[in-house]
């Protein structure tokens, strides 16, 4: 059981006359602690230190002019800090006793510190209840503090033993109590900022917090990226001054809106975007959240899907009907071959009505071929076979002899590479033939295509670069050149060159696109040689 007050007291000072100590003979502590380890100690209290400072302060405003003086130990009872009424604190020093000095009962006698530390509650001395007859004019109340349900310490307050009564002892509870709270509120806050800034470090949305001025309290380093912005350049500023979200920000701190979900876009890349009010106790609006998170890669994905269940359906569609299409065609253009045999007419009008007839049928096979290509299920197969590049072109411009004189298209074709090369013969010639057709399409009228064949300096492999002069494509085609169902022709399918690069790929190869608008367009198709 505990012992009370008084017996605690009596008790104390017969284990003091035990050890021969005299009440008239007061010696300084031995015990006492290094410069360094007092630091150390004075570091691990120092939130209750600092804290403690404030309603201390406090506390001696309230006591009306009484002289006091204060002092912080530790759980050992060592004084760490000792500040006040700088003659009571004179006359404490003077006796040996600061900061450093461990005040137990061996040395320092029956004294309010040991007490209040050994029966976990307040603990006041007054007068003779001290051991030692030099403390007999003074007045000691000691509290100790607690964190983490154990004793950290113990704050006490000194003073001359005739302004002493039990309410001093209740003002100094009441003080330790509102410390421990504050200390515990102050830990809290520290532990959610740590993870605050953990989370805000790391997220991978973008963060930013206005005040309720509009002014930027806070960014994270996702949001300084896309911002293209410095966090100590950011904030202070008002938020209307950052592009596209500042607006939004704004509009919140102003009561009229919250947002949700809303796309934006910053610097190529989109991003869903939410910002709402923050508000304090009073209800009203003190800041305002704003967030945003990238979903750029989500919609390529999802319009990889659509495109995906496009080209099934295409898939579909073309195993069903290629067959049915292309076999009446090719009935009708061998009927018209025919016709226009058994005619042998000379009138230049019935010529040209062949030829157009000629020219919009070979149009309707080469789009039934190429979705027939697309519904192919071998499609990503390719069968290799040694093949000379040189021969494979020299056909198709010998194919495209008629339209390219037709546009009066002067070809410049020059092969310093002839060797035969692996390569599948079939969906190469595919290859060539839509990027010449892209090129003499993009001439209107009086033009050069010019066609090089070399072996490539920097690798093992060639090189195949397809030259026109024609009217070039904007950076929004460049960039949505492989897209299937992509064309910028009035009558195009937009799949023969995502037919293109698939085949190039398959081939380990890769292609290069270089346009301008008004200046023409380079397409360049290496291919490995082994």
């Amino acid at each position: 059981m505990m012992e009370n007050r008084n017996t605690y007291i009596y008790n104390s000072h017969q284990r003091c006359l035990n050890r021969n100590m005299k009440p008239h003979v007061f010696s300084a502590p031995k015990d006492k602690l290094s410069e360094r380890e007092l630091e150390q100690k004075k570091t691990k209290l120092a939130e209750t230190i600092s804290v403690a400072r404030t309603f201390m302060t406090k506390l001696i405003a309230e006591l009306d002019g009484t002289a006091v003086v204060i002092v912080i130990t530790d759980h050992e009872g060592y004084m760490i800090e000792m500040y006040g009424d700088e003659m009571i604190k004179g006359q404490i020093e003077s006796l040996g006793l600061s900061t450093g000095i461990r005040l137990k009962e061996e040395e320092a006698g029956t004294n309010s510190i040991e007490m209040a530390l050994k029966i976990g509650q307040s603990a006041q001395l007054i007068g003779p209840d001290h051991f030692f007859q030099c403390l007999h004019e003074s007045a000691c109340f000691s509290v100790p503090f607690y964190s983490s349900g154990k004793i950290s310490g113990t704050i006490s307050v000194m003073m001359a033993a005739h302004h002493a009564s039990s309410f001093h002892v209740g003002l100094l509870q009441s003080a330790v109590d509102s410390i421990e709270r504050e200390v515990r509120v102050k830990k809290q806050n520290k532990r959610l900022l740590v993870l605050n800034q953990v989370l805000m470090e790391n997220s991978r949305n973008g963060v930013v917090l206005a005040n309720e001025d509009g002014k930027i309290v806070e960014i994270n380093p996702f949001a300084e990226n896309v911002l293209a912005c410095k966090k100590e350049d950011i904030c202070n500023r008002q938020i209307t001054e950052v592009a596209v979200i500042g607006e939004y920000m704004g509009d919140v701190l102003r009561g009229h809106n919250k947002y949700e979900d809303v796309e934006i876009s910053i610097a190529n890349k989109t991003y869903l975007f939410d910002s709402f009010p923050i508000y304090d106790e009073s209800n009203q609006i003190n800041g305002a959240f704003g967030q945003f998170r990238d979903i750029t890669e989500r919609l390529v994905l999802e319009r990889q899907l659509m495109l995906s269940e496009k080209l099934s359906a295409i898939g579909k569609i073309s195993a069903g009907l290629a067959h049915e299409i292309r076999n009446p065609l090719t009935s009708i253009i061998g009927l018209l071959v025919v016709l226009k045999e058994s005619l042998r007419t000379g009138n230049d009008k019935q010529k040209e009505y062949f030829r157009i007839m000629f020219s919009e049928l070979e149009r309707i096979k080469n789009l039934v071929q190429q979705f027939v290509m697309m519904a192919k299920p071998d499609q990503k197969e390719i069968s290799k076979s040694s093949v000379s590049i040189h021969a494979l072109i020299e056909d198709i411009l010998t194919l495209m002899e008629n339209d390219f004189r037709n546009k009066n298209i002067k070809i410049h074709y020059h092969a310093s590479y002839k060797e035969k090369v692996q390569i599948d013969k079939d969906k190469m010639k595919q290859v060539f033939l839509n990027i010449l057709q892209n090129a003499y399409d993009a001439i209107e009228f009086e033009g050069n295509i010019s066609i090089d064949i070399q072996q490539s300096h920097l690798d093992n492999g060639i090189e195949i670069g397809i030259k026109d002069d024609g009217f070039g494509m904007d950076q929004n085609t460049l960039d949505k050149l492989s897209v299937p169902f992509h064309s910028t022709k009035k009558n195009g399918l937009g799949l023969g060159l995502s037919l293109s690069y698939n085949i190039i790929e398959l081939h380990n190869g890769r292609i290069k696109v270089e346009s301008e608008q008004g200046k023409g367009t380079i397409f360049t198709i290496w291919l490995p040689l082994s």
